[in-house]
């Protein structure tokens, strides 16, 4: 008899047999969905809302955009 710890049974594999799984769709196929449906719907949107999107002129390039010392002035004296 031997005693070598196998008693004649075959032992499955647990691991590598049948079918690999298929899964969901990859990282990229679903980067480029999420791409791809952001950028048509902005544009159905800008199609229907067609924002202004002119960059008005700037009044100096040294101001800096706030009152002028003139207009404080006239201000405080049309104060009471």
């Amino acid at each position: 008899m031997n005693n070598s710890g196998s008693s004649g049974v075959v032992k499955k594999k647990r691991f590598g047999g049948g079918r690999p799984p298929t899964g969901t769709p990859s990282l990229a196929w679903s980067s480029v969905v999420v791409v791809v449906s952001l950028l048509s719907g902005a544009s159905l949107v800008h199609r229907i809302y067609n924002p202004d999107l002119t960059i008005p002129p700037a009044e100096s390039a040294a101001g800096s955009g706030g009152i002028t010392k003139e207009e404080e002035e006239e201000e405080a004296v049309a104060k009471p």
